[in-house]
């Protein structure tokens, strides 16, 4: 009875070590610098994030192009400013792309979120048409969500 149980915990450990990562990714094509708010389950590990100008179609945009972006000098890292313990914001020039939560598997966020004037919008969630934004679910697991003009 106690090796079933072991192998079923071992083998529980195995999946969720070996599932893939969730790619979230924010790309800014408003025509201004907009400030995000990520809020999340618990305490935030990252220091700065990566951003990107981004030169490809959503059907080829995921966490590797980051990599290569990066590689030819398209990419900068941007320190996030600490709100909260479980919160920090940034901002996002125009015409660039952030991955949120680079090479992780957990979806760790309660809300990421921008203001539109007054209206809260929330990234990664169907807004009304005053949020201006167009959420676009991949196949795998990215999620891309572009802020319009």
């Amino acid at each position: 009875m106690k090796t079933n149980i072991l192998k079923i915990l071992a083998f529980s450990g195995v999946i969720v070590s070996c599932s893939p990562a969730h790619t979230l990714l924010v790309k800014n094509n408003s025509g201004e610098r907009i400030e995000f708010f990520v809020e999340l389950k618990e305490k935030y590990p990252t220091e700065d994030l990566l951003i990107c100008k981004e030169l490809v179609p959503d059907e080829k945009l995921e966490h590797k192009s980051f990599i290569e972006y990066r590689k030819e000098g398209k990419c900068y890292s941007q320190k996030v400013t600490a709100v909260s313990k479980t919160s920090y914001k940034f901002n996002l020039p125009e015409e660039y792309t952030v991955n949120i939560v680079p090479n992780n598997s957990v979806y760790p966020f309660k809300n990421i979120y921008y203001f539109i004037g007054d209206k809260k919008c929330f990234v990664n969630v169907e807004n009304g048409p005053e949020c201006r934004q167009k959420v676009n679910k991949l196949p795998s697991l990215v999620s891309i969500t572009e802020i319009l003009k």
